[in-house]
């Protein structure tokens, strides 16, 4: 075989095109970008006919390789709408073919000469791409450029001049071989391999596509089958597959972590970085591999599925380091599990994905996919949200080339549907998380890497935020020596438990944790319940073992998304509402133009935000609202309530705070959480370290003793007024006072629900009653402790049983049930 019918290019199979609705709806989103992204290039005079995209000196080549294949793809198509773009269709392929000679040239494969452009990322101005000398992380990445840059040459290969040609066979071909002779990486922890192996994999398809008959070909195929393969492993796989299989990248439970937590992003990562490999495999009419197929499932349907909210985001339940609005990486992983493993639910979410892309888009007046100022948008010293904009674009390149070549998938599943079979709790051990799914609320705790809790209404993420010191809060503690600090842990959100118990139910879960603040100078034991309507409710007992002085401590931590998108008001539109039992206050959303705004409020009973959901509070010592425009890092623009605000502080010895406790309200209105609020109570425990509540029908307990204990716990009642709800336990009523008893296992929490109510009482006997109920879970034994007669009516509030009892002085009646 000849050099020249080794470099043979495979044919894409244009003939298997065909435009649909989901193609259609992305190739307008691209469309509309594309005016936005023609500001960001420039050409280069390095060499002839190059230019480049986003200054062109950003990380690995992303910027002008991701938005070239925008252009390039474009350029290709026959329903190309160059009334509506107003660039003419060679002007959009002169420019994607521009960049693909600069990124060719200034490879390290190019001439010596020929560096990246000046930018203002000072790491990668004025230096070559491609990985050359530097260690396996950054290295490797260079693989999403390259899956992005081959598919570009590919689209255009019939337009390239030989010198291009030759340019692009080099940048392949390089990565190819380079990756080739090395093994999958191994890891879990704190950084998961999953990645890597599946970017490996996908740098290493495009030679695989793009060059069929290379010499290398067969040992290209073998690497990145192994690369594949490996991007998705767990324990079990590994030691079922010891030949094949040679790495660990996910946890038992599918959860991994990157950036030191369970990060959505990264989570998905296997499924859209060797992805790549269906897109060019449906291009060129040939077989997938089933390796990128290998666990997809599992971790869709055991993980991904489980976080994802209406807009198809993953919940993040151990916070969020990136921005918010990553639909456009989301939408990708559901358009895979959609058109290659036929998905109904996926359908669904990738649908819903879409329209919020749409909508945002449809509010910026550029077209731009993310923020209407991006380069404003500050991420680090030289990142802005500008710099995101390429990358939320090649998602939809992949996701438009997966329906043009896979179609529009499969028919989506009903949303009602889904949610009703998602209903549930999941207890995910090693990611260290426990989810509960309502039909419309969503709630987690989290204990380890971030150490916090997320009530969560049917809007999502849009309108609470996963601060990761959600509900848990912060303490920053003054001390003498600065160099100090970083003995102090566990300040802006606690890492890790000293110990925790977890306990789930069939509708619902308790959580209970102890951490420790500072030096040991804190201990903060918290519970976090989630009840089966969605209600939660977060229980802190905080003790200070020595003495210490606190600068501010803030517990009850809440993130309040208040963006502005006007496509999209109801989910953005700028302003957040914070109802109070006696006064009204109205936040505007905005990035940057003044500093942040801070209101403080003296405690109160309940808070309501934005008619979406409410806060019923207990111990408060004062709230603040932080209505955020300067950040440090650019996510989107959320405000922060603090539910309990203590400012300086200072302990000279050991001492008890008083309980803190919160009861969140999702999807309820402000008058509803009034009513709740009226009727919600805490009982007065005779044992330290308990902490009861009664609310709605729901009992809720949180023992942060080591030892078992029988609790004895009272509170004054006008049952008399209202149906009584009867707990699992002894119940007495004494006069206008209701005493429970019960035992409550060592460190633990959770709810007992009432089943049963005392509705009635006989005219006159309101405030002189002694009675006994003892509830088991098959029985109740009612007695009568007055020294006259009484008459009771017990009402079963599920089954509609109503039991009228007479009993005489001293009586006892048994009911079975």
């Amino acid at each position: 075989m000849s050099n020249e019918e080794s470099m043979r290019i495979r044919t894409i199979a244009w003939h298997k095109a065909t435009e649909n609705e989901m193609s259609a709806r992305i190739r307008r989103i691209l469309q509309k970008w594309l005016p936005y992204a023609e500001k960001q290039f420039a050409d280069w005079s390095g060499r002839p006919s190059c230019g480049h995209f986003f200054d062109g000196a950003y990380w690995y080549g992303l910027e002008t390789a991701y938005t070239a294949s925008v252009y390039a793809l474009l350029a290709k198509l026959p329903n190309y709408e160059e009334k509506l773009t107003g660039i003419p269709r060679e002007e959009v392929k002169r420019k994607a073919i521009a960049a693909i000679r600069y990124l060719g040239f200034t490879h390290d494969t190019g001439p010596e000469d020929c560096v990246r452009a000046e930018g203002r990322n000072r790491f990668c101005s004025l230096t070559k791409w491609g990985g050359r000398g530097q260690k396996f992380f950054p290295a490797s990445q260079i693989g999403v450029t390259i899956a992005s840059f081959g598919l570009s040459a590919w689209l255009l290969w019939e337009d390239l001049d030989e010198e291009t040609r030759c340019l692009s066979r080099n940048v392949l071909t390089d990565y190819a071989d380079r990756w080739c002779e090395e093994d999958p990486r191994n890891g879990t922890y704190f950084d998961t391999q999953t990645e890597e192996n599946a970017w490996t994999a996908g740098g290493i398809a495009a030679a695989l596509a793009l060059f069929p008959d290379h010499p290398r070909h067969e040992s290209w195929k073998k690497s990145f089958e192994a690369w594949s393969l490996n991007a998705i492993t767990t324990p079990i796989d590994r030691a079922r597959e010891p030949r094949s299989i040679k790495t660990v990248t996910f946890h038992p439970d599918f959860t991994t972590e990157n950036h030191g937590f369970a990060h959505p992003g990264y989570i998905c990562a296997g499924i859209n970085l060797r992805g790549i490999h269906a897109v060019f495999s449906l291009m060129g009419d040939e077989p997938i591999a089933e390796t990128i197929l290998y666990n997809n499932e599992l971790l869709y349907n055991r993980t991904i599925k489980v976080w994802a909210q209406f807009d198809g985001l993953a919940v993040p339940v151990q916070g969020q380091d990136w921005w918010y609005n990553r639909q456009h990486e989301r939408q990708f992983t559901h358009a895979f599990m959609n058109v290659i493993h036929r998905d109904r639910d996926a359908s669904l979410l990738e649908r819903s994905a879409l329209a919020i892309i749409e909508g945002i888009q449809n509010s910026n007046g550029q077209g731009c996919l993310l923020e209407e100022n991006g380069e404003q948008c500050m991420i680090s010293g030289y990142q802005t949200a500008k710099d995101m904009e390429h990358t939320s674009a090649k998602d939809l390149v992949a996701s438009y080339l997966l329906h043009l070549f896979g179609g529009a998938g499969a028919e989506p599943s009903d949303g009602d549907e889904m949610n009703a079979r998602l209903i549930g709790v999941y207890v995910y051990p090693y990611g260290c998380s426990v989810i509960h799914r309502t039909r419309n609320s969503f709630s987690s705790f989290s204990w380890r890497n971030r150490v916090m809790g997320l009530t969560i209404p049917i809007k999502g993420c849009w309108s609470i935020t996963p601060l990761p010191a959600s509900y848990t809060g912060t303490a920053q503690f003054e001390i003498e020596v600065d160099s100090q600090r970083t003995l102090h842990s566990n300040e802006r959100y606690v890492l890790q438990t000293e110990k925790e118990n977890i306990r789930d139910y069939e509708d619902g879960f308790g959580a209970i944790a102890s951490l420790m603040r500072g030096v040991e100078e804190l201990r903060q034991d918290v519970a976090f319940v989630s009840l089966p309507d969605g209600k939660t409710v977060y229980i802190e007992c905080i003790q200070v073992l020595k003495s210490c002085k606190i600068a501010e401590m803030n517990t009850g931590m809440i993130g309040i998304r208040n963006e502005r998108y006007s496509a999209i008001p109801d989910l953005a539109q700028g302003r957040k509402t914070i109802y109070f039992p006696d006064r009204t206050v109205s936040y505007e959303g905005f990035y940057g133009r003044e500093p942040n705004g801070i209101t403080d409020f003296d405690p109160t009973n309940w808070v309501q935000v934005d008619e979406e959901i409410g806060y019923i509070l207990f111990g408060s010592q004062g709230l603040r609202y932080i209505n955020q425009h300067e950040y440090k890092k650019w996510k989107g623009v959320e405000d922060i309530l603090i539910l309990n605000r203590r400012s300086e502080e200072t302990y000279k010895g050991p001492t008890t705070l008083e309980p803190f406790v919160v009861v969140t309200l999702p999807n309820r209105t402000k008058e509803e959480t009034n009513e709740i609020a009226t009727l919600a109570h805490l009982f007065t425990c005779e044992e330290e370290g308990v902490v009861l509540l009664g609310c709605e029908r729901q009992f809720i307990f949180a023992n942060f003793n080591t030892t078992a204990l029988t609790v004895h716990a009272k509170r004054e009642s006008e049952f008399y007024l209202n149906k009584l709800p009867l707990y699992e336990g002894m119940n007495r009523i004494e006069g206008h006072t209701y005493f429970w008893s019960g035992r409550l296992n060592a460190f633990t929490s959770g709810f007992r629900t009432s089943e049963w109510t005392l509705e009635t009482l006989g005219t006159g006997q309101e405030g002189t009653c002694i009675i006994e109920i003892s509830l088991l879970p098959d029985r109740l034994y009612v007695t009568n402790r007055r020294e006259e007669s009484i008459s009771i009516v017990l009402q079963h509030t599920d089954e509609g049983h109503r039991r009228m009892m007479e009993l005489a002085p001293g009586m006892t009646e048994v009911l079975d049930f």
